[in-house]
């Protein structure tokens, strides 16, 4: 989970190219932590993930183990389905 601090609104538009490459866990008002479940709620406010409507809050999201299989290239090798799936080695 990604948690931003209070950021000026000039502020928030100058460091969101870095959301979108990746980097902006380096900035101090960025925080991450990991965790399995988290409750989002505020009135009249709809989520997105992706870019991609999700669905009024308020909402849980929740990680569920080995849900998701990860396509993939392994150094030296053809690109397979990390996990087992379509016969790849785990």
């Amino acid at each position: 989970m990604v948690v931003a601090g209070r950021l000026r609104l000039l502020r928030l538009l100058r460091l969101l190219p870095r959301v979108y490459r990746g980097t902006h866990t380096a900035i101090a008002e960025v925080e991450t932590r990991r965790v399995r479940a988290v409750e989002l709620s505020s009135p009249g406010v709809t989520a997105y993930a992706d870019r991609d409507p999700v669905g009024a809050l308020p909402l849980r999201v929740e990680v569920v183990p080995a849900a998701l299989r990860v396509f993939g290239a392994r150094p030296g090798r053809s690109p397979s389905v990390v996990g087992g799936l379509l016969g790849a080695e785990a």
